[in-house]
């Protein structure tokens, strides 16, 4: 029995991982939404029982989480969709974390984000500083703000300069590699270790702050 929280990425359904596919070929009950393209389902899942879920939001969607935990704990192999990336403004990864808490294994595959997506198809260069707000929180001050510094390894010995107000940093080396590692820093340690290339720095605000990078 397992649970597969897959993103799908913003419609194409060309812009899917081999990871991906591989789980949808495997998975016997697949949940999408009005986001996703059902044509992901016809091509890589078409055997599986298929739950359309349409707009679902709170409530409604909890329902079927908890269905979908369900037909796992059956011994079901249970695909639920989101388009883009589940870690991205997604209830992806609270939907493994109810799945473990009742036993099921969890598995969240990401997907290529909406954002990236439209930037390759119109050509727009994003640049060295994007920041990433979801409504209804956009108005300065209201949302918890997570900085994300890429190819971090050139920063890394002042990262205790970017450490403010309470912040906390986490830094991420050689994600989704067999050896991927994650170190917690906060403002009152002193970061000297030299984690191996590549690696990614999230700087955190606590609460509802902005933090001060």
């Amino acid at each position: 029995m397992a649970l597969y929280v897959i993103g799908t990425g913003p419609w194409d359904p060309d812009l899917i991982t081999v990871k991906a596919i591989k789980a949808l070929a495997k998975a016997q009950v697949v949940y999408y939404s009005s986001l996703v393209n059902p044509e992901v389902i016809r091509r890589y899942a078409p055997r599986a029982k298929s739950v359309y879920m349409g707009h679902v939001r709170s409530d409604e969607h909890e329902e079927y989480v908890k269905e979908a935990i369900g037909y796992a704990k059956n011994g079901l192999e249970v695909a639920f969709l989101k388009n883009g990336d589940p870690s991205l403004f997604s209830r992806g990864v609270r939907i493994c974390r109810e799945a473990r808490a009742q036993g099921v294994k969890c598995t969240i595959i990401p997907g290529v984000p909406s954002f990236t997506a439209a930037a390759a198809e119109y050509e727009l260069e994003l640049g060295d500083l994007v920041t990433l707000v979801s409504y209804p929180n956009v108005t300065k001050g209201v949302a918890r703000r997570t900085t994300v510094l890429f190819m971090a390894s050139t920063v890394l010995d002042k990262i205790n300069e970017y450490l403010k107000n309470g912040a906390k940093a986490v830094v991420v080396s050689r994600a989704t590699y067999p050896d991927s590692s994650l170190i917690k820093v906060n403002e009152r340690d002193q970061f000297k270790l030299k984690p191996p290339i590549p690696s990614l720095v999230f700087i955190m605000s606590d609460g509802d702050g902005i933090n001060s990078t």
